[in-house]
């Protein structure tokens, strides 16, 4: 105890990363040591950024006559400008660092020798430099943590006294420092900690400074006071030098170890540096948040009660949060309130997911991002996949080679004709297994092929026999297969739509109670359900189910006109003689979670609907010309729009921002579709008017391949093979489909 009083008597500024002398107080970092090690070294001490009239009164004070353990470097040392704060040493004195040309040279050098770098012994010694990862002299006072060039003697990050002087010349134009430490990380997460504590040893550079190892074991240790005074640092003087955030759980050996951990006559002055933009308070509620619902899992009301009044509340962050944390209180038991938090508790992985959380606050300078060479590895490798043109698989690039796909891997080339049908191809659709596709058009003819020898396995000529006008009046304008692929929805000039079984060739739902062309169809994720899309007013967008019900059945087991809920707005009112004009759709897509519907109306507007609550209108986005098509991309983020003007667009599926343009193919009058596809949904493909098929990158809309696809007229509709990702299809006017 004396030893420690006579060493805080007179600060002795030892250099590692943190701020400049002349830096802002609060820009200061501590540089902590683990409990562990402070048990082994009772004697250890670490000394922090003091700004000068503290360290003249300390000076001041220590007027006792003892021999000093450590003092000033004066102000003629290289370092006198440098970032000053904690180290670790072994009893022994401190001596100043010296110049290479220092006539004591042999002599610090044989203090260095006598100190190991060795995890077990811990009795290492880190000796730290000035902090600055950009071009600064050694008497400047520049920023403590930026990115560039460094001079000898300016580094980011925490230096130990190794074998020898860090080596910080560039490694091939980068930060040597940095490429060490990532390597550091790199190391200890392939599991080869010892390659990583030689690689320390010999580079003389450590991976983090001592306190932000303080900070990750408290928080994996569930120390939630001494990790916030850790992260933010307090100016609460504490009893024993324990942080006291209000609840009184601070153990003696809990407040022991924190006054180790860079306290200052009973202070914990300044946290770690914080990454730019961090909010301070959402990481006390984050830390305190954690603490609350650790408290619950052990059945602590009361201490978990005093933790959601005096510590979250005051922080005034998240109103509906706290009302949900609050809620927990009523829980009967822990694993009621781990489900309904959804939190996997004290022993699961939350205390490293908020770990995880926290880091991305915290300056990278002191705490590298997790997994970091692993994400340089993933954007070099998503890089060179933007940048390839053909790239049409799901195999992730070697890393040893840069990549470039051959354009011999990518479907440029006609593979077969199909010809069964007798006038224009309007539209196509590969089932989701790949094993069928379906052609249907304007004959009113519906075929399906089996696409490992390209076999015609049904044709449908359900439509011809209904026929309102002998003139187009039966031709089949859209066709799609059901998630689980047994069935087939054909919706029809005829106004009408017919449901066959894909497996038996025969129809099991139909309706014919429309008074205008039916356009469009899409089915829900269960398969049984699906909406509908009508160029009429009366029931221009209808649910509908393959499930009795509503509808009528005849002999053969046929569902009719079974409309479970319509979309009509104004809803349609059969005691009025003149019902109000609705929309009328063009198109309809669902996404694959079922939760979400976008549908295009005559009028040029996209509508966003709501399936799972409301099933109401959510969103409307007025366009300014013809739309002819719309889907969803696989993960649904995305819409795929056509229009005229040979405009081809992806749109958020939420905010209806343009996200990407594909332009080239050629839109005027005719009905156009397009989709998303190949490996990952990296490109999308439209037909045109000029009887081309256009590929585009879905990322950059660079133009990857226009093809002569059809001798004359246009192509109307294209779909991309969803397992054979070198395969997609087109249909016509020339009465043919291409694969």
């Amino acid at each position: 105890f004396e030893l420690d009083r006579e060493i805080h008597s007179t600060p002795s500024p030892i250099v590692t990363a943190g701020p400049d002398v002349s830096s802002e107080p609060a820009q200061s970092t501590s540089a902590p040591e683990s409990t562990a090690q402070q048990q082994q070294h009772p004697q250890t001490h670490h000394t922090h950024n003091i700004p000068p009239e503290e360290r003249s009164s300390g000076e001041a004070s220590n007027q006792s006559g003892r021999p000093q353990k450590r003092r000033r470097q004066s102000s003629s040392s290289p370092l006198s400008g440098a970032r000053l704060t904690g180290v670790y040493r072994s009893g022994q004195p401190e001596s100043k660092r010296l110049r290479a040309n220092d006539t004591s040279q042999a002599t610090g050098r044989k203090q260095a020798e006598d100190m190991r770098l060795d995890n077990n012994s811990g009795q290492h010694e880190h000796r730290a430099r000035t902090s600055a990862n950009g071009s600064s002299s050694q008497n400047g006072g520049s920023s403590p943590h930026t990115n560039g060039s460094t001079k000898s003697g300016d580094t980011n990050g925490y230096h130990t006294n190794g074998h020898a002087e860090p080596n910080v010349s560039p490694f091939y134009g980068h930060d040597r420092e940095e490429v060490t430490r990532i390597l550091l990380q790199s190391l200890s997460d392939l599991g080869y900690g010892g390659a990583a504590r030689q690689l320390s040893a010999e580079s003389g550079f450590e991976l983090e400074i001592p306190s932000v190892a303080a900070f990750r074991n408290a928080v994996q240790q569930g120390e939630w006071e001494e990790a916030e005074a850790l992260l933010l640092g307090s100016d609460t003087e504490y009893e024993g030098g324990g942080v006291s955030l209000g609840n009184g759980y601070s153990s003696p050996s809990r407040r022991k170890s924190r006054q180790s951990f860079g306290s200052q006559n009973g202070y914990v002055r300044h946290g770690l540096p914080l990454a730019e933009g961090a909010d301070t308070t959402t990481l006390k509620f984050l830390l305190r948040e954690q603490k609350y619902l650790e408290l619950l899992e052990r059945r602590d009301a009361n201490s978990a009660l005093s933790v959601l009044r005096n510590e979250l509340t005051p922080l005034k962050r998240d109103i509906g949060r706290l009302h949900a944390l609050s809620g927990l209180m009523m829980t009967p038991s822990a694993e009621e309130m781990r489900a309904q938090a959804g939190w996997d508790g004290a022993q699961g992985s939350s205390r490293n997911f908020l770990l995880s959380e926290i880091s991305k606050s915290i300056s990278p300078s002191v705490m590298i991002p997790e997994h970091r060479l692993a994400t340089l590895f993933t954007a070099v490798q998503e890089d060179q996949i933007l940048n390839c043109r053909y790239h049409n698989t799901t195999a992730q690039p070697s890393l040893y080679t840069d990549h470039e796909c051959s354009p011999d891997d990518f479907p440029l080339h006609s593979l077969m004709e199909l010809r069964n049908h007798t006038d224009e191809v309007w539209h196509l659709d590969f089932s989701h297994d790949g094993s069928l596709l379906a052609t249907a058009g304007k004959d009113g003819l519906v075929c399906i092929y089996e696409t490992q020898n390209w076999r015609l396995v049904h044709e449908i000529r359900e439509h011809e026999r209904g026929a309102h006008h002998s003139d187009g009046g039966r031709g089949v304008c859209y066709v799609s297969f059901s998630p689980d692929d047994r069935y087939l929805i054909s919706c029809s000039q005829n106004n009408e739509f017919i449901v066959i079984s894909v497996r038996e060739g025969r129809r099991v739902a139909h309706a014919d109670h429309f008074d205008y062309p039916v356009t469009s169809a899409a089915w829900l994720p269960d398969s049984e359900t699906f909406v509908v899309g009508s160029q009429g007013s009366r029931r221009p967008l209808g649910l509908y189910s393959l499930q009795g019900g509503g509808g009528s059945s005849n002999n053969g087991g046929v569902v009719r006109n079974n409309e479970t809920f319509s979309f009509r707005d104004p809803p349609w009112d059969n005691n009025v003689k003149e019902n109000p004009n609705s929309f009328r759709i063009t198109d309809v897509a669902v996404n694959q979670r079922g939760s979400r519907m976008v549908a295009t109306t005559i009028d040029n507007k996209i509508m966003l609907f709501d399936l799972l609550a409301s099933r109401m209108k959510i969103a409307e986005w007025q366009m300014d010309d013809k739309l002819t098509s719309i889907s969803f991309s696989a993960d649904g983020d995305q819409l795929l729009v056509n229009m005229n003007e040979g405009r081809v667009l992806a749109l958020d599926s939420e905010t209806g921002e343009l996200v990407m343009r594909y332009e080239g193919a050629k839109q005027q009058e005719f009905v156009i579709r397009s989709c998303f596809g190949g490996a990952g949904e990296n490109f999308v493909l439209s037909g045109s008017e000029d009887s081309r098929v256009y590929v585009w990158r879905k990322q950059t809309g660079a133009q990857v391949a226009v093809l002569e696809a059809h001798g004359q007229g246009t192509v109307n509709a294209v779909a991309w093979h969803p397992r054979e990702f070198g395969c997609f299809a087109s249909a016509g006017d020339d009465r043919g489909v291409r694969v």
